[in-house]
């Protein structure tokens, strides 16, 4: 996705027409954020996507953060977009246009799974196509897959979740997939139809509760003054999920997520804003509940790094 973020000095309601303070483009979406963040965070990262010409920017931001993109096409006609509006509180709301995230083919994700290795993870996201048929063919060839269920629409419900290894949700997500507002009543009934395997229920400033069977998980985050809430989600799974690969624990993989997205919010954009592996590890040795001390922040200076400026609409 290419973001154009828009600030606002509050997320207008419905109807109402407000004034942006500032607007930026970026490279972006959920897929290339969670990559590139599991990638900084020093897994090994391999990623299938599709974009179009004027999307070479997110290919470079990509790169840039270690992510192997020899399977990620610049060919379509049109990338796919995200309009991301940022409150002064750090709030947003996004919309996206799919565009080319919606014409990725069988066959293209036949051959991308073709070299994996069983064992290896596989996440996805609900911005890509065909994820029935990804998740038959990951399962039949014994991967890991895991499922972050952004953004949440109706055809999620029909997906074969007791064949995933992970799910990844925020309330929103979990309730609608459930109908439970209370976030305890969702992660119970997410973790009876993801049957053995893992539930994450991201919390925001709150944390995180974890659920695999009948057994509960949950670390409370770390407390930092939000620039922009943008990536947040993303920079977690990304620093889990590498963390996992890492063969830490449970609770440890959760503390460096809740660290990566807290040291995220602290910064400006999505993938300019994603942490180290340094940065990382040093926050989640803080105890959780505490504010991460300053030595470990670093205002967003909106760097050119990992090719932000390279977006043009």
């Amino acid at each position: 996705m290419i973001d154009r973020v828009v600030r606002v000095a509050r997320i207008p309601r419905s109807g109402e027409t407000v004034t942006a303070n500032a607007t930026q483009v970026h490279a972006g979406g959920k897929g290339a954020n969670q990559a590139a963040a599991a990638a900084k965070c020093g897994a090994r990262v391999r990623m299938l996507g599709r974009t179009g010409e004027d999307g070479r920017c997110i290919v470079d931001a990509l790169r840039s953060a270690g992510v192997d993109t020899s399977a990620v096409s610049t060919a379509d006609f049109a990338s796919g977009h995200a309009t991301v509006m940022v409150a002064q509180s750090g709030e947003n709301a996004i919309v996206i246009a799919p565009e080319a995230n919606a014409r990725l083919s069988i066959a293209a994700i036949e051959e991308f799974l073709s070299v994996a290795h069983p064992g290896e993870r596989l996440l996805l996201q609900n911005e890509c196509a065909l994820l029935t048929e990804t998740i038959a063919l990951a399962s039949s060839r014994s991967l890991s897959v895991w499922l972050n269920a952004a953004p949440v629409d109706a055809s999620l419900g029909r997906l074969p979740l007791e064949r995933l290894a992970g799910l990844i949700v925020n309330e929103h997500e979990a309730e609608a997939l459930t109908g439970a507002s209370n976030p305890g009543v969702a992660l119970d009934a997410l973790a009876a139809r993801v049957c053995d395997g893992l539930v994450l229920l991201t919390l925001g400033a709150h944390g995180v509760v974890a659920a695999r069977g009948k057994k509960r998980f949950a670390h409370r985050g770390f407390v930092v003054d939000a620039l922009d809430t943008v990536g947040c989600g993303d920079a977690f799974i990304g620093a889990f999920l590498a963390a996992i690969g890492d063969n830490a624990s449970l609770e440890l993989a959760l503390a460096r997520g809740n660290a990566a997205g807290a040291l995220t919010a602290t910064r400006g954009g999505a993938i300019p804003a994603l942490p180290s592996k340094q940065e990382v590890d040093l926050a989640a040795a803080s105890p959780e509940g505490t504010r991460l001390p300053a030595s470990l922040l670093r205002a967003s200076s909106g760097a050119d790094s990992a090719g932000v400026r390279g977006c043009r609409l």
